[in-house]
């Protein structure tokens, strides 16, 4: 990606398996936190600022690691999140995954904690959330970006140098794509990033570019070894793309060939 400035069957299951299952008192989707010590327990934890005021704070967690059975918090087992005064407890909304949201989306310590009950450790992760933005779309969307034309969006405040964020690009008619760009306020997203799906060929769609400032912190030991939180500043701009120059209802390729 060039920088210019300006400009997400049913398989057969041993019977030791289904046994195992039975005896932790969990489904073959989930076991039970009463089973799991947390030493056993891996942790994916994140804090996301959309930019409407409030963070979200998502927290997976698993038996063994990233791919294992997901674990539903049972008797004095919960998640909670605090950023200063601010204090929720999170609830379950799928296998393995808790959620609620912290009122607030300014730069600050956010901490989650899983809380056991006498038998257990409890075990937390903290991370700092970066400081928020503004994201705006500097090329002219209002009929629409063809695929052959290049897309400035820029921020405000940028980071500090030498940072990072991450962007990503995503469509109904377009190949999904993503990348990391320096924090400096501007980024041009080149059309080789916007790819149409040959499907689609000709058809125009709304895209959704992304980008995340964000920091990753190790969490307590307790957990098992990878476990990680992430504070996130988040922020999305739209556009509607269109057939690039060339391409099937697109505009007509203009010859750089010279009289």
């Amino acid at each position: 990606m060039n920088h210019e400035k300006g400009p997400l069957r049913l398989a057969a299951v041993p019977f030791a398996a289904i046994l195992l299952s039975t005896a932790l008192g969990c489904t073959l989707d989930e076991v039970n936190s009463d089973a799991i010590r947390t030493n056993g327990m891996f942790a994916e934890m994140a804090a996301i600022s959309p930019g409407w005021g409030d963070t979200l704070v998502r927290v997976n967690l698993t038996v063994g690691g990233a791919s294992g059975t997901r674990i539903e918090l049972v008797g004095d087992d919960a998640l909670v999140a605090e950023a200063g005064d601010d204090f929720v407890t999170l609830g379950r909304v799928g296998h393995g995954r808790y959620e609620e949201v912290l009122p607030g989306e300014s730069s600050r310590e956010i901490t989650i904690r899983l809380e056991r009950g006498p038998d257990d450790s409890t075990a937390q992760g903290s991370a700092v959330l970066p400081e928020p933005y503004a994201l705006r779309v500097e090329t002219d969307v209002s009929e629409g970006v063809n695929r052959s034309t290049p897309v400035i969006v820029s921020w405000d405040p940028p980071g500090l140098e030498g940072e990072t964020v991450e962007w990503s690009v995503d469509g109904d008619c377009i190949w999904a794509d993503s990348g990391v760009t320096p924090d400096d306020g501007v980024m041009t997203l080149q059309p080789e990033h916007v790819r149409v799906r040959p499907t689609q060929v000709g058809e125009e769609c709304g895209v959704t570019v992304t980008l995340d400032r964000s920091v990753q912190n190790d969490v307590d030991p307790q957990f098992i070894p990878g476990s990680s939180i992430r504070a996130i500043q988040r922020r999305a701009v739209d556009f509607v793309s269109t057939p690039a120059a060339g391409e099937k209802n697109g505009p007509p390729l203009v010859s750089s060939a010279q009289p």
